[in-house]
């Protein structure tokens, strides 16, 4: 009965190191934090229907940005993991207004930035 005893001790020994070293690990905490604002946004034609969107980029406290949400006229318009987006749908003498948010990896979406606006001859 000893030897049993002891390695029922031994096992219990074990499986708390195991438990200790690998499931009780500190976590990360969760990311919470939106990334800075996108800013220098501006706007430069292409054609009579196209212009290209661009912005300096934003900075998240826990890493990288996954990518950028622009706004056309305060609608979705698309998504990017550039620093640019072009925009071939427009109409020439109608104003148009631009802004970009940035989202990081854990989702967090950055407020919006103010409106750049435009039209083409």
């Amino acid at each position: 009965m000893r030897r049993c005893g002891a390695h029922l001790v031994l096992l219990v020994v074990v499986v708390w190191l195991i438990v200790g070293l690998f499931g009780c690990a500190k976590k990360k905490p969760a990311d919470t934090k939106a990334p800075t604002v996108p800013i220098g946004v501006s706007i430069t034609a292409v054609s009579s229907s196209e212009v290209r969107v661009s912005w300096k980029p934003s900075i998240d406290d826990s890493g990288k940005i996954k990518e950028y949400k622009v706004y056309r006229n305060g609608q979705p318009f698309g998504k990017t993991d550039q620093l640019a987006a072009s925009d071939k749908t427009l109409t020439p003498k109608v104003k148009f207004c631009y802004r970009v948010s940035a989202l990081d990896e854990a989702g967090n979406e950055s407020v919006q930035s103010p409106d750049v606006c435009a039209m083409l001859q």
